[in-house]
């Protein structure tokens, strides 16, 4: 028996330490941001990674075995086996928004050649429920910008006018006609500042001041405010909130984020002018690798929203009320940017619309430092 000396022992390599295991191959494509599809040599599904199901908003795994032809609408057989390589766009549906795919479709073989089906890779190119939302917001900020410079060089006059105004008109005697014509003027002079201060609060909105903040109380602390309206207006409030301990808190500006709430439930009393039902619904839609969103949803049973004004409805002054300024739903927008949050817009197949706003969930429980 050869016994090594210490010397060559010493000498000797040691164990290299394990490398650490690769993520599995569906890991690997869930953290595209590209929605990847593979079909079999029939051209049915097999299967999708996360992102494709997230843009059609189902369930993981339920697109398995259906037709590659009724994902990608319009698609024919030679595209879908991978033999036309040219990209295609399919407009897409899903829970009352729209997706444009830009996708390709590339065979997949076996290692001796042989056609195993193909797979598609897609990317979404406007998406109207955020998106497109979301880059129509930020160019509205640049305008807000520079009309907030113009709104205050006509403040300081206005103040100017006004002043002059009232002091005419203390020296008419009470029953003087002119006094009561002034004071009509004093009214617009009112309502232009009402515009001037919201579209002051739209370029520049309050310094968000984010900390724990649980929506629940929020909403229902809005709700509560807003009873006696609700009972003049005939609007029936119902609520709909998942479990307490099923929805997390989010980093937001209690104050701020009631504002939003209150904009949006006042709006939906506006569209039912005869009354009707408001559904209010707090929840949460998880994803399994992107951050979950905490949703809060406004459904009325109103007019909905007509198809030619829904792009317009988060412009600066778009109005349909004749003394509105139109400034509630764009200073609500802009709140919400600030948190890293949404709001969106869409009708309701039974009539009426509904009014989301989404806040991301904190990878860390508010109180504890994001990694």
């Amino acid at each position: 028996m050869t016994v090594r000396s210490s010397e060559a022992a010493a000498r000797s390599p040691e164990p290299e330490a394990a490398a650490p295991a690769f993520p599995w191959p569906a890991q690997v494509l869930d953290a595209l941001e590209q929605g990847v599809v593979a079909l079999d040599r029939e051209r049915r599904v097999i299967y999708t990674n996360r992102r494709i199901e997230e843009l059609l908003a189902v369930e993981p795994g339920t697109l398995a075995g259906q037709p590659g032809s009724r994902l990608f609408p319009g698609a024919d057989a030679r595209w879908l086996k991978g033999a036309a390589r040219e990209p295609r766009d399919f407009r897409l549906e899903a829970e009352g928004r729209q997706v444009t795919l830009r996708a390709e479709s590339l065979p997949l073989r076996d290692e001796d050649g042989a056609l195993l089906g193909s797979v598609v890779i897609g990317e979404a190119i406007s998406e109207t429920e955020e998106g497109e939302f979301q880059k129509r917001i930020d160019r509205l900020v640049s305008l807000g910008e520079l009309s907030a410079s113009v709104a205050h060089e006509i403040r300081n006059p206005l103040t100017g006018i006004r002043t002059t105004v009232q002091f005419v008109g203390s020296k008419f005697k009470a029953s003087d006609p002119r006094r009561e014509d002034l004071e009509d003027v004093i009214k617009e002079l009112d309502r232009i500042e009402q515009i001037i201060t919201g579209l002051l609060m739209f370029a520049r909105p309050p310094a968000v001041r984010s900390q724990a903040c649980d929506l629940r109380q929020v909403l229902d602390k809005t709700l509560d405010m807003l009873e006696l309206q609700f009972g003049d207006a005939q609007v029936k409030l119902a609520r709909e909130y998942e479990k307490d301990e099923e929805v997390p808190e989010v980093y937001a500006d209690p104050d701020l984020t009631q504002q939003v709430f209150l904009n949006l439930c006042l709006n939906a009393m506006q569209a039912m002018p005869e009354g009707g039902e408001l559904h209010v619904a707090l929840g949460v839609r998880r994803y399994r690798t992107r951050r979950s969103m905490v949703d809060v949803s406004f459904r009325d049973s109103g007019v909905g929203i007509p198809k030619e004004l829904m792009e317009k409805i988060f412009d600066p002054f778009f109005t349909t009320r004749s003394m509105g300024t139109g400034l509630g739903l764009p200073i609500s927008v802009q709140i919400m940017r600030e948190v890293g949050g949404v709001i969106t817009a869409k009708n309701n197949a039974g009539g009426g619309a509904t009014m989301r706003v989404s806040f991301p969930v904190p990878a860390e429980p508010p109180g504890k430092a994001e990694e």
